[in-house]
């Protein structure tokens, strides 16, 4: 059952890619370069959207790609935050592995996803352009932004909100009696036409896409 007061997001990606400097920068304003850490770390806090307060836990994985474990984040998160350094085109492999796992673990109406290319502040050493970043997100629809956790607060913050919202509204759009009526794939369909899903690849260039 969707607990309409809460959503639970999932930090993703390889190690040494800025899962937790990301998550930091957006939770405190505060970058903290080096991380070393085999453990997961759960944060808490809450959004407002729209005079309503939402509690936020926030998932922040050591690297799990390899393990048992991804698996049980997956089926527990609602919202990803999949991270990959522009840096490094392995991290980006990684990131395409793990959004094509997402897609065939959770049903479209049930989660929501960003994938969050970072480090842009190291542009000397770009590994991965933006436009590959771009193609990847239209091929599994979901935001695409590229930030700098060591530089801007604001662009990570601005990445983390458009999330968040979206999974808020899908937890609202699933909540409705017109879920009752309408079969899954149905309610896919309604959530693809507001958040392109399942739209042609024209719509889909329209999805939230951000270099900060």
């Amino acid at each position: 059952m969707t607990n309409l007061n809460r959503i639970r997001v999932v930090v993703l990606g390889s190690s040494k890619v800025g899962k937790s400097a990301v998550t930091v920068r957006y939770l405190t304003k505060r970058y903290i370069g080096e991380y070393s850490s085999t453990t997961d770390f759960m944060y808490r806090h809450n959004v407002t959207f729209d005079s309503v307060t939402t509690e936020v836990e926030i998932l922040d994985t050591c690297k799990c790609a390899a393990t048992g474990c991804l698996y049980d984040h997956i089926r527990w998160g609602e919202a990803f935050v999949v991270v990959y350094s522009i840096c490094d085109m392995n991290s980006f492999n990684d990131a395409h592995t793990l959004l094509d796992k997402l897609s065939k673990l959770k049903l479209p109406s049930y989660y929501t996803t960003l994938l969050l290319g970072n480090k842009r502040d190291l542009d000397h050493s770009r590994a991965v352009c933006v436009d590959a970043g771009q193609e990847l997100s239209l091929r599994y629809s979901c935001q695409y932004y590229e930030v700098s956790a060591a530089e801007s607060f604001a662009g990570v913050s601005l990445a983390f909100q458009s999330l968040l919202r979206e999974a808020r509204s899908v937890q609202l759009l699933r909540a409705m009696p017109i879920r009752r009526k309408l079969g899954v794939n149905s309610v896919s369909k309604v959530l693809g036409t507001i958040f392109g899903k399942n739209s042609n690849k024209r719509d889909r260039k329209k999805r939230p896409s951000l270099s900060i």
